[in-house]
């Protein structure tokens, strides 16, 4: 098999023969020394001969090389940009993901191990390293999350935070933001975040001319929220809550409603609550303007509130709690019958007041904050 020679081998071979014959060695001798055919020994001479031919091919070879090398990084810097457009699309915050990554960057693309932890920012140690074991607590935590995820869908892991730290059970135990937040989102319960709200302004929306309630029973607010049965029939849900507890203190669902009915709701609030509120706020619908509520509320010394018309912002606890009840309680069920209808509202009223945390009452419930409030001002009631 034919032996190639590498082009500084030729240059060698080249000038020891140039030095034999300069010996006076004769040609025959010279190629046998050398192991070539004379044709072979008279092109090595033409091509390498001469000093400037050899710096010419060294030249040559040295562009060669420099070229393969800017060859290598452009096809590495192709395939890093392939590598993170197709599988870093976004910004890696755990050792998981990052591992997910470069096995997907290998079996994808054909990159090697440290070219992908390279490319992707992982460290080669951790990605050798597998997920920590899971302690018998954060498995039994994972297991309440997944739990009260089922049972209210649309919690997010604020609420299912303060739902576990009011049970005893998990009294003492590290229950922070941090920890929640990523064991519910490792379960898969990620809630769609909520839109931002603009806050509206209009006539009497200035702080200075709102009432704000300063104790319980001090400002009621009620509303009325549409709905229909399967049948397609319309229903109404009649709203009344206390402002400053957040407490629900009515939900009634009939087909209609008059002057008289709102004031039989009111009149069961003051009797189940035991005192009488100070305000009453509304928007300016018939059954809240109707000369029957104005003379009960003339008679049993409760003011009125009405908001300015079309300014559904004003009286924006209720329309609150309207949201929150069609969106953890209508929009997952079907209503057959009344009857349906208000074994639903009680159940989420009971819900509400006793299980649901309130994100404005640092996590407690409305029933527990009312509870605590008249504990604390016990002294000031009597």
């Amino acid at each position: 098999m034919a032996r190639r020679h590498t082009p500084e081998q030729v240059i060698a071979k080249v000038r020891q023969g140039q030095r034999m014959l300069n010996e006076g060695h004769p040609m025959i001798e010279v190629i046998k020394e050398l192991q070539v055919t004379e044709a072979t020994w008279y092109r090595w001479l033409n091509q390498y001969g001469s000093e400037k031919n050899a710096e010419t091919s060294k030249r040559t070879r040295e562009l060669e090389k420099e070229n393969a090398r800017l060859k290598k990084l452009l096809a590495d810097q192709v395939l890093a940009n392939d590598i993170l457009s197709e599988v870093a699309k976004g910004k890696f915050l755990s050792p998981e993901p990052r591992r997910r990554a470069v096995r997907m960057a290998q079996e994808k693309f054909g990159a090697s191990e440290r070219f992908a932890c390279r490319v992707l920012g992982q460290n080669r140690s951790a990605l050798r390293m597998g997920p920590p074991e899971t302690s018998f607590e954060e498995a039994q935590l994972r297991t309440d999350l997944r739990a009260i995820a089922v049972k209210h869908p649309a919690w997010g892991w604020r609420k299912a935070r303060w739902h576990l730290l009011a049970q005893p059970r998990w009294d003492g135990a590290a229950l922070n933001t941090k920890r929640i937040r990523r064991l519910w989102r490792l379960e898969g319960l990620t809630c769609k975040p909520k839109a931002r709200k603009k806050r509206r302004t209009g006539p009497g929306a200035g702080e200075q001319k709102r009432l704000r309630a300063q104790y319980p029973m001090h400002v009621l607010s009620f509303d009325f929220q549409s709905d229909v049965t399967s049948c397609g029939r319309h229903i109404r849900f009649f709203n009344v809550i206390d402002e400053y507890t957040r407490t629900a203190l009515a939900i009634i669902p009939r087909r209609s409603f008059t002057a008289a009915d709102v004031i039989a709701v009111l009149e069961d609030i003051i009797a189940e609550t035991g005192s009488t509120p100070t305000y009453v706020r509304s928007d300016n619908g018939p059954e809240f303007t109707a000369a029957a509520l104005t003379a009960w509320c003339n008679m049993a010394g409760v003011e009125t509130a009405f908001i300015d018309p079309g300014s559904p912002w004003q009286n924006g606890f209720v329309e609150s709690f309207n949201a929150q009840f069609r969106r953890e309680q209508l929009t997952g069920e079907i209503i057959d019958t009344m009857a349906e209808a208000s074994y639903l509202a009680q159940e989420w009223k009971d819900i509400y007041n006793h299980e649901r945390p309130h994100g404005s009452l640092d996590g407690m419930t409305p029933s527990t904050y009312w509870k605590r409030w008249t504990a604390e001002n016990q002294l000031a009631i009597a």
